[in-house]
């Protein structure tokens, strides 16, 4: 799978959150850095979803949170995880 499909979907899921939890409608983007960028979204929720998007994916994130850099504790950008996502992918096929 692609980077730009793997983005699709963390949108995608973002949006199905964003949606559940009575947001307003927020555009989400590659650029979107989920943890700084969006209100409902929280540290805790990220774990979730990143078991979420490991499922999704088929695949296993070497840390709980696929939000943020694990060595510098960086926000990551939804492009950004993405591409770690299919890198990730790309060495379990």
């Amino acid at each position: 799978m692609t980077s730009a499909e793997i983005e699709q979907i963390i949108i995608e899921t973002l949006a199905e959150l964003q949606a559940g939890c009575g947001e307003p409608g927020q555009e989400i983007t590659p650029a979107t850095t989920p943890l700084g960028d969006l209100g409902f979204f929280d540290s805790l929720l990220a774990i979730e979803t990143t078991l979420a998007l490991e499922q999704k994916l088929k695949c296993k994130c070497p840390h709980d949170n696929a939000f943020v850099e694990k060595d510098n504790e960086k926000l990551l950008t939804i492009a950004q995880i993405a591409a770690r996502l299919a890198q990730i992918q790309g060495k379990a096929a």
